[in-house]
């Protein structure tokens, strides 16, 4: 990042909180908020895809499950 700042070049980071309450946002929102903020679109279609492809595995033991897509009020 240092060398990003050194030649002037943008970078953007996007966090996600999987400990939050994930199924609990409302993506829409999110997306809503951003372009409040004046989020550049292509960055806006990026996060979309992100959090739209959004996979997870459930552990016992073990064992892991087949892999799932995350949706909203799983």
């Amino acid at each position: 990042m240092e060398m990003m700042k050194e030649f002037r070049i943008s970078i953007h980071l996007f966090f996600v909180d999987l400990k939050s309450a994930f199924d609990s946002i409302d993506r829409e929102q999110i997306y809503v908020a951003m372009n409040e903020l004046n989020i550049p679109q292509k960055l806006v279609r990026l996060v979309r895809m992100i959090i739209s492809h959004m996979q997870s595995q459930i552990k016992i033991q073990l064992k892991f499950s087949a892999p799932f897509i995350m949706h909203k009020d799983v």
